[in-house]
């Protein structure tokens, strides 16, 4: 294990790189971009904890567990010192802030990466699902579907965010894994952090890197996510149980008098519980196209 320091002007925040094996083909695990998505965090630190005990069979598996340790001891999404969100800023820059050289660090760090799987957290009200750029590259594709989760969502590939400048500016094979998180700050989503932690295991299988037999099956593959906001504030009444594939207009639930209806043909991925929901047009869930 080594240690990284990034300093500025006497501030400094520091990250851990664990590397197992060598030879090819590289594969490297990054979580705790932002700091409050601990889910993927846990399952880094799992996939460490295997390692440690099972070297890779072939090829370098690298593994940065907490990659924005300031913000995660502050439990928030942001860098407590220039209030930067990391995964926006992506390849990042040695003349910028302290967020910005953390960001040219990190992408150093990965640049060897034939796989590069980066781990997040999508809140407490929903499933676990693969976020990629799967229509752009073949490459993509082919990683997503060994990584045996049930869900495969398409993304646009917001610029600044460290899988989609992997994908098109280096050519990488790299994808998000969203993770529910637990109830509460620093809680962590045990159930579909090990729906992530299996299915990477599987990847990692396919690949020969790790001992045993494949055990999932491949994702199923969706179009984009749509966020779901009511019209106005209210109370929020549920009707669809997560996971429930949904047609075209039809009601979802009740936000006070009036009927929430789904956008599109798809699967409601995330859902708000029954409560009061009082900010302006309120996100209430999100749903996913088919694709």
């Amino acid at each position: 294990m080594k240690t990284v320091t990034i300093e500025e002007y006497g501030v400094n925040t520091q990250y851990d790189v664990y590397t197992f094996g060598s030879g090819e083909p590289h594969i490297t695990f990054t979580a705790g971009i932002h700091g409050n998505e601990v889910s993927g965090i846990y399952v880094a630190q799992r996939l460490i904890g295997h390692f440690i005990k099972n070297p890779p069979v072939k090829g370098t598996v690298k593994i940065i567990p907490t990659v924005n340790a300031a913000a995660m001891r502050c439990m928030q999404r942001r860098s407590p010192f220039d209030a930067v969100d990391l995964n926006r800023v992506f390849p990042g820059s040695e003349s910028g802030s302290i967020s910005h050289k953390l960001a040219a660090s990190i992408y150093s760090e990965t640049a060897d990466a034939d796989i590069l799987v980066d781990l997040h957290c999508c809140g407490q009200h929903g499933l676990p699902y693969i976020l990629s750029v799967y229509s752009e590259s073949a490459k993509v594709r082919n990683l997503v579907n060994r990584i045996t989760m049930p869900i495969a969502v398409h993304s646009e590939g917001l610029g600044g965010q460290l899988f989609t400048e992997s994908c098109r500016k280096r050519a990488q094979a790299a994808c998000i894994i969203e993770i529910p998180s637990g109830a509460g700050d620093g809680a962590v989503n045990l159930k579909f952090a090990d729906v992530c932690f299996n299915g990477l295991m599987d990847m990692l299988k396919s690949e020969g890197v790790a001992a045993g037999k494949v055990e999932g099956h491949a994702p199923t593959f969706y179009g984009k996510l749509i966020d779901i906001n009511a019209t106005h504030a209210g109370l929020w009444q549920p009707e669809k149980e997560i996971g429930a594939a949904i047609r075209a207009g039809e009601r979802i639930g009740r936000m006070d008098a009036t009927d929430v209806y789904a956008p599109a043909d798809g699967m409601l991925i995330a859902c708000l519980p029954c409560g009061y929901y009082l900010d302006d047009k309120p996100y209430i869930g999100m749903y996913v196209q088919k694709a």
